[in-house]
């Protein structure tokens, strides 16, 4: 027959929970990086977005049409609208975009070139010289 075993005493040691001081944890914030490509014509950066515009088309001072635009991208110095409107190179636009902390900018600009893609018109727009106040608020709006 055979020897019984001896049993093993196993000791279980438990931690002590230690106080940690709670960590201030900063806030996440995304920053998006604009860059120009090397070989960029513009002036001004500009950024994507897409913004309800409404414009009125000028001749001689004299309103001659008014509608609504898209505004795809924006900067300090012009636009991108896309319209289901055509309009003609070098004609005078007043325009008015809602930016996203509900303030209307006025604009003043100018068709610069217009493309057909699909069923709308992509209408680059390059704004007259800004007031500074304008200018800030399209600066912020970008940034955003």
């Amino acid at each position: 027959m055979p020897a019984p075993q001896a049993k093993s005493k196993r000791t279980v040691t438990t931690k002590k929970p230690v106080a940690r001081k709670p960590v201030a944890q900063k806030p996440v914030t995304r920053k998006r990086t604009i860059r120009k490509r090397a070989d960029e014509r513009r002036r001004a950066t500009r950024g994507k977005l897409k913004l309800l515009t409404a414009y009125r088309c000028l001749d001689a001072g004299a309103e001659t049409f008014t509608g609504f635009a898209r505004a795809l991208n924006l900067s300090e110095t012009g636009a991108l609208l896309e319209s289901p409107d055509e309009f003609a190179v070098g004609q005078t636009l007043a325009l008015e975009f809602l930016l996203d902390n509900n303030r209307i900018v006025q604009v003043p600009g100018q068709v610069a070139r217009v493309s057909k893609r699909d069923n709308f018109y992509q209408v680059a727009v390059d704004f007259a010289k800004l007031p500074a106040p304008t200018r800030h608020l399209l600066a912020k709006q970008i940034a955003l």
